[in-house]
């Protein structure tokens, strides 16, 4: 069964999480855990409350194979600064489990932190995150993949990205 963590932070993007969630969920022998940063209610960027399903506070992240953090501001900035989970995204890294990341996440979590240094990666194509966005080869695609990192640029590729998420894990989505 595959295992894979959903970071809800206060100002996420709705399609960028929910789009990735609902298609892990229709999956056969996958576990999809949406993992909220502070409270268990996450409030969306647009407004939407979501219930995660437990804390970074009750969650072991050595028991997942996926981490995916979605964009959205000040979602991303919110992800960011819990030590937890960026301490799960830099093991996921180094130890070639997968982290997905779109939208500002790229940049604000992952460039800005250091973690993808030299990698192949897109984000939202605002200039202050391609700024960040120096430390890695940006690509402007709607969806790249390096190695085990797989990154997209926005809710307009939420679905994409969801799929290539798919597709690395070997996993199929019943529709």
């Amino acid at each position: 069964m595959k295992k894979i963590a959903v970071i809800l932070a206060d100002g996420f993007e709705d399609l960028e999480a929910l789009t990735p969630v609902d298609l892990f969920r229709r999956c056969e022998n996958v576990l999809c855990t949406t993992v909220a940063v502070n409270n268990i209610n996450a409030v969306s960027s647009h407004g939407v409350t979501v219930m995660a399903d437990t804390t970074v506070y009750n969650v072991n992240f050595n028991n997942f194979d996926a981490i995916i953090l979605p964009g959205g501001m000040p979602g991303a900035t919110n992800i960011a600064s819990c030590s937890l989970v960026m301490k799960a995204v830099e093991n996921f890294l180094n130890s070639g489990k997968l982290v997905g990341a779109i939208c500002a996440s790229p940049a604000v979590v992952l460039a800005n932190n250091g973690l993808i240094d030299g990698k192949s990666a897109t984000c939202y194509p605002a200039p202050a995150f391609i700024d960040m966005m120096k430390v890695c080869v940006y690509t402007a695609s709607d969806v790249e993949v390096c190695d085990n990192l797989i990154t997209a640029n926005g809710p307009k590729s939420a679905f994409k990205f969801a799929l290539e998420l798919c597709k690395y894990l070997d996993i199929n989505p019943k529709f």
